[in-house]
């Protein structure tokens, strides 16, 4: 009896360390799943800028470099609120639902947005490239561990005093600064208020001018040099910096330099900026987020203030100011210098008055073949042209000298266009310039690895030449110049007040006119209105299909940019003109063609900056280490005779900032 109750027990223990066995095993998979889980991470920025998007890179490359690394042990979701603060408040109520491990935001106004949406979800969130989160009326007192549980960041609190002292030590005669700025931006206000202590202290007067949004900031600029301001400045307004180079043209207009704290908006035709480098930023917030992927319980990090110092100086814009700027050359060589050599000659000052010499600039090691490759005449391309001459004159380089320049265009012409990157590359050329997306795009394909420049482009990524501005080829570099939709439908809208329904013809086969198109809709639909496409594949089709497009009941049409509607605009424009509705063009072509108003980028400008682009190749940089430089300078243009052909009444307002007037009053 005994013997067989012992081997009952004995059966019986063995099936409980069997399932012991089983229930540990089971708990150990589970554990090594959940460890092995991939993190979800959901990136929100406010807009599209270069300072921006290098922050956000270097978010993603510091957690790469703490092995979560998106599409291997991390899955990234990016969004961009570009510029709208509906947009942001959407994009962070989605984000803050649930479906994310961890949330990282750049700028003020995303962190402002995610941790009014977290409040009551209290999702993880790490921030960076904010003003001064303390200020930020989210729940963040001044001691470093005064914050929720739940979130974790650096401030980056510009030095504007430093800006200002050194303005001041450029021109000692500094004595009227003005501000553009937009009050309803509190990273904006706290910078503002800084620079007028700053200013107080230095016995420099402060004059300011409001802008609500993008299409203000050029008259805000225009304002304050009208008022007698020797020189603008802004703070990390993200209004202000998304139309930056119409707040520069301004400036120059007045012969003033524009100086600010945010690092890079030299390249952009500030004088000088003194401000964080925001790429090394965003990788110490990205080493923070790995630290809370890990585990580290966030009420044990310190919030801290973080500014690694960058300083940029662009000495051409010394040229032509009206009063004696100087930059000493001790500045120069500690800074990051657009416009010369960073080697001055010894002795020589960079900084010149408007009566000196140019800045000293840094000739070509070798004799350069450059091939200017066109796809199509149209006037705007022509502007580009003429542009990248002028950049090359202005820097200071002799054609014949330093470089030689072939000239080919396609006539629009695709098995051309190849033909001629062929020929281009059979007769050795050094470096290939080009203007238009399918110029771009044939560059691409047939001259891999020779150094490629372009411009007259909407987008450098659409067009397949990287996936970001700063993730690229490695042989291309550009000034990608999409045209200012977001401005043209508020002229739009100014123009007709109670647009709902507009139009446009797409070319499928250009991917810069469904680049365009996208766009536009995108843009159009925030503000509730309906946006209708008709395709076109030839230049035949276009009569026709203008005709039809005019027939669907629209308050207007907003031609998106695109080489085949460009070079027929002109049926466009009959249409209109039959139909009596305003026709709204993007290129400065389309105005003659018949357009009643047109906002263009400043395509002269874009081949500028493409030249000096190229400069700095010649000199010895590589295209991989030189991001893309987004245009961002417009022209405001009216066509009298057209807006009375299409029975448009233009305000008063929008006649007194056009640039451009043609026709009869």
């Amino acid at each position: 009896m005994w013997h067989v109750i012992r081997r009952l027990l004995l059966g019986i223990a063995l099936i409980a360390l069997a399932s012991a066995g089983l229930l540990f095993s089971d708990t150990s998979r589970d554990r090594n799943r959940t460890k092995r889980a991939v993190p979800r991470v959901a990136v929100l920025q406010h807009a599209s800028q270069p300072v921006i998007d290098e922050g956000v890179q270097g978010m993603l490359d510091g957690l790469a470099a703490a092995g979560y690394e998106d599409g291997r042990t991390l899955v990234v979701s990016r969004f961009n609120a570009e510029n709208d603060m509906a947009t942001s408040a959407a994009i962070a109520s989605e984000i803050t639902s649930g479906n994310y491990d961890l949330i990282l935001t750049a700028t003020t106004i995303s962190f402002q947005a995610v941790a009014n949406a977290n409040q009551t979800r209290h999702r993880p969130h790490v921030f960076a490239l904010v003003t001064d989160p303390a200020a930020t009326g989210v729940g963040i007192g001044r001691e470093p561990f005064d914050h929720p549980p739940y979130m974790a960041g650096f401030g980056t609190m510009q030095p504007v005093a430093r800006a200002i002292a050194m303005a001041r030590e450029f021109f000692p005669g500094l004595k009227l600064v003005g501000m553009p700025w937009n009050p309803a931006e509190p990273n904006s206000r706290i910078s503002t208020d800084l620079a007028k202590k700053a200013c107080a202290e230095l016995g420099v007067e402060v004059i300011e001018a409001s802008a609500e949004n993008t299409a203000a900031v050029a008259e805000a600029a225009s304002s304050l040099v009208a008022r007698g301001a020797q020189a603008l400045w802004t703070p990390a307004d993200v209004t202000v910096l998304s139309a930056l180079g119409a707040a520069v043209a301004e400036a120059k207009k007045g012969r003033i330099p524009m100086f600010t704290n945010i690092p890079g908006s030299a390249y952009q035709g500030t004088l000088f900026d003194v401000g964080a480098n925001y790429p090394e930023v965003g990788r110490l917030a990205g080493a923070l987020a790995a630290q809370v992927l890990d585990g580290v319980d966030m009420k044990t990090l310190p919030i801290k203030n973080m500014v690694p110092e960058r300083v940029t100086i662009n000495t051409q814009m010394l040229e032509g100011l009206r009063d004696p700027w100087r930059i000493p050359e001790e500045t120069l060589r500690a800074a990051e210098v657009v416009g010369q050599s960073r080697v001055a000659d010894a002795g020589a000052e960079a900084g010149r008055s408007a009566a000196g010499a140019a800045p000293v600039r840094a000739r070509p090691s070798q004799h350069w073949k450059i091939d200017l490759l066109q796809y199509v005449e149209v006037q705007d391309a022509e502007d580009a042209q003429r542009g990248i001459l002028d950049g090359f004159k202005k820097a200071g380089l002799v054609e014949g000298r330093d470089y030689d320049l072939e000239e080919r265009n396609a006539q629009g012409d695709m098995p051309t266009l190849s033909a001629l990157v062929d020929a281009a590359l059979t007769e050795g050329t050094d470096l290939l310039m080009t203007l238009s997306t399918p110029t771009l795009q044939a560059a691409i394909a047939r001259a891999k690895g020779k150094p490629i420049v372009f411009t007259f482009c909407a987008s450098g990524v659409a067009a397949g030449a990287g996936k970001s501005d700063t993730d690229h080829l490695p042989n291309v570099t550009g000034v990608p110049s999409a045209s200012p939709y977001e401005e043209l439908l508020a002229i739009t809208r100014e123009a007709i007040p109670r647009v709902k329904r507009i139009g446009t013809l797409v070319v499928p086969s250009e991917s810069n006119s469904v680049y365009n198109v996208e766009r536009l809709v995108e843009l159009a639909n925030r503000q509730g209105i309906e946006v209708v496409q008709l395709a076109v594949n030839s230049i035949t089709e276009v009569p026709d299909a203008a005709s039809s497009l005019f027939s669907r009941d629209l308050d207007a049409v907003v031609q998106v940019a695109s080489n085949l509607t460009t070079s027929s605009f002109a049926s466009l424009s009959r249409a209109a003109d039959s139909a009596h509705i305003p026709l709204f063009g993007g290129l400065s072509g389309d105005l003659a063609n018949g357009a009643a108003v047109v906002l263009a980028r400043d395509f002269h400008d874009a081949g500028m900056r493409a030249a000096g682009l190229a400069v700095r190749i010649m000199n010895g940089e590589s295209p991989a280490d030189i991001p893309f430089q987004p245009l961002d300078t417009t022209s405001l243009q009216v066509n009298l005779d057209a807006a009375r052909a299409q029975h448009l009444e233009l305000p008063p307002a929008l006649l007194a900032r056009a640039q451009r007037v043609i026709g009869k009053k």
